[in-house]
């Protein structure tokens, strides 16, 4: 992993930034330092490795991006676009470009490439290969979960698994993927979850953020997938950039 990835006082000063969010164009850089018990040095150094010029530059960028009071919209139906924009904004400006960097070279060295995807985020899967296959890499999405564990088996050095999973806790892809790692497969990771299995078992992690706001009315899961989308949209336009170069 790159050096500029953040330490556990930064990852913990990165969480306490997104947990409030909508208060940063308030906040100094002193404030928010004393509310998450850290230093200024700390809260500088958090933003700059989120690609930032510092806590001032970030500040105005949250200021800029918040979405105006819409009129004519429920209160209920607000918070649901307020949910879509605090996914969409939050993730963006939480990746980090040396963990993107580095996915684009693995994706450029692979020989080939497993995607693993459950669920809904088969979706996201199917999207990332086909894009994938646009630049003639050989890619196979396995979403079921005797494939993914059939298939792991034979992985080699030569391979890069890409996991796409929300909350990085299937049980079925974290079988296959420490199947796969032990065989010397490189794994990258598109979760929304920063402390998963997933993420602890990966070379690189693409990390989004998921809102806790959630409107769903069914006992199944449908939560969103936007953060996997805006991560497979950021990663491929950054491999398809490298590769017109």
């Amino acid at each position: 992993m790159a050096g500029r990835n953040l330490s556990s006082a930064e990852s913990y000063t990165w969480k306490m930034i997104q947990d409030n969010y909508e208060n940063i164009p308030q906040l100094s850089i002193s404030a928010l330092a004393d509310l998450a018990h850290v230093s200024i040095s700390t809260v500088n150094r958090t933003v700059k490795k989120k690609g930032f010029a510092g806590y001032s530059d970030f500040r105005y960028s949250v200021k800029e991006n918040r979405t105006s009071h819409r009129r004519g919209f429920s209160k209920e139906v607000l918070e649901a676009i307020s949910k879509n924009e605090e996914e969409l904004l939050k993730t963006i400006n939480g990746i980090l470009p040396e963990s993107i960097e580095e996915a684009v070279q693995a994706i450029e060295d692979s020989t080939n490439i497993i995607i693993f995807a459950r669920g809904l985020s088969i979706n996201a899967a199917q999207e990332m290969k086909q894009k994938l296959q646009l630049w003639h890499k050989n890619v196979i999405l396995y979403d079921d979960a005797r494939s993914m564990h059939y298939f792991a088996k034979f992985a080699t050095k030569e391979t890069l698994l890409v996991v796409i999973s929300l909350f990085g806790e299937t049980e079925e892809i974290i079988d296959a993927t420490r199947i796969a790692k032990t065989n010397g497969a490189k794994i990258l990771v598109l979760t929304a979850t920063q402390n998963s299995t997933v993420t602890r078992l990966a070379d690189i992690s693409l990390v989004g953020y998921k809102s806790h706001l959630e409107v769903n009315y069914f006992e199944l899961d449908v939560h969103s997938r936007l953060p996997l989308y805006i991560l497979v949209r950021v990663l491929f336009d950054s491999y398809s950039i490298y590769k017109n170069k």
